[in-house]
């Protein structure tokens, strides 16, 4: 009798420590997906909101939008993430962090200014060329297709 009390306690701990594991990482949420390792190499370039349109490093870049935990977006992510970090002139936004408008009117012909980029959808991969938009890429297959 001893024993069969021993074993259903032994048994209720590992049930509550495993619900609480599960309570933790469901509470975590998704991680970002272009996340440099702390103190690791550098492998995805993130840019800032004000450097959009004008990058100090380079005049003919790519900017990758996206959201973490975007259904959407992981799809692509996974599948553009292996040739993305061989590329040096792309960079990552991460739209959780703008004061970007979103909507469906995007005539990104007469954006001149990084306050003026409406983020139609995300994923999204925008081509910038002497500080101003060049063109803009909205499905995966042509996001990839746009970084061969």
């Amino acid at each position: 009798m001893k024993k069969s009390k021993k074993t259903l306690k032994m048994l209720g701990i590992c049930i509550i420590g495993i619900l609480i594991v599960v309570v933790i990482n469901m509470l975590k949420g998704p991680e970002d997906p272009f996340k440099n390792l702390q103190g690791g190499k550098v492998l995805y370039q993130h840019i800032e909101e004000k450097n959009l349109l004008n990058n100090p490093q380079c005049d003919s870049y790519f900017v990758y939008f996206y959201e973490v935990g975007n259904k959407k977006c992981e799809k692509a992510n996974k599948d553009l993430k292996k040739e993305m970090t061989i590329i040096s002139n792309v960079y990552y936004f991460n739209v959780e962090d703008t004061t970007l408008k979103t909507g469906k009117d995007f005539d990104y012909k007469n954006v001149t200014d990084y306050k003026d980029i409406t983020i139609k959808q995300v994923p999204m991969l925008i081509h910038v060329e002497n500080k101003k938009i060049d063109h803009v890429y909205y499905k995966a297959s042509d996001i990839k297709k746009a970084l061969e």
